[in-house]
C-alpha cells in the first residue's frame, strides 16, 4: 500500500464499540490518513454509494480516496490497520491464513451483535421503523 493512501471509514457513529474503537484509532493515525464517516447521515449514505444503508449497517466499509477500491468488514480493518505507521505490521500478520478464514467470522459474529452486546438499542432504518436486530442463521 503506498504511503500516501488515505481511506474513508464508514462505521455506526451511533454504536458504542465503534465510537471506542474510533477513539483508540485515531491518536495512532499520525498522518491523518483516516477520515471517518457516520453512514447514518444522509450525504454520507449518498457518497458511499452503491453501498445502501443495510449494507453499510451490517459491517464497517473503507474506501480508499485513491482509486475508490473498497474494503468490508475484517477487509477494511486490514485497510485501517495498514495506513497507521505503528500498526501497519499487524495487518501483515492478520492476513494471512488461518487468520485470513477466522478473523472474517469472528468479525461478522460481534458486528451482528453489536446492539446487543454493547447495550444500546439498533437504530431506526430510513423509514423510521425500529427493530430489534436477530441473529442471521
Amino acid at each position: 500500500m503506498s504511503q500516501t493512501t488515505s481511506l474513508e471509514v464508514y462505521t455506526d457513529g451511533r454504536c458504542p464499540l465503534c465510537q471506542w474503537m474510533r477513539a483508540r484509532v485515531e491518536p495512532r493515525d499520525l498522518n491523518r490518513r483516516i477520515e471517518w464517516i457516520d453512514y447514518h447521515d444522509p450525504a454520507a449514505q449518498r457518497r458511499a454509494a452503491p453501498y445502501t444503508l443495510p449494507e453499510l449497517a451490517a459491517e464497517m466499509h473503507v474506501r480508499r480516496k485513491s482509486g475508490g477500491a473498497w474494503a468490508k468488514g475484517f477487509g477494511a480493518w486490514l485497510e485501517v490497520l495498514r495506513v497507521l505507521p505503528r500498526w501497519s505490521w499487524l495487518a501483515g500478520v492478520l492476513s494471512v491464513w488461518p487468520l485470513t478464514s477466522i478473523g472474517p467470522v469472528i468479525y461478522r459474529q460481534v458486528a451482528g451483535r453489536r446492539y446487543q452486546l454493547f447495550g444500546i438499542p439498533p437504530p431506526c432504518d430510513e423509514s423510521g421503523a425500529c427493530a430489534l436486530h436477530t441473529s442471521q442463521k
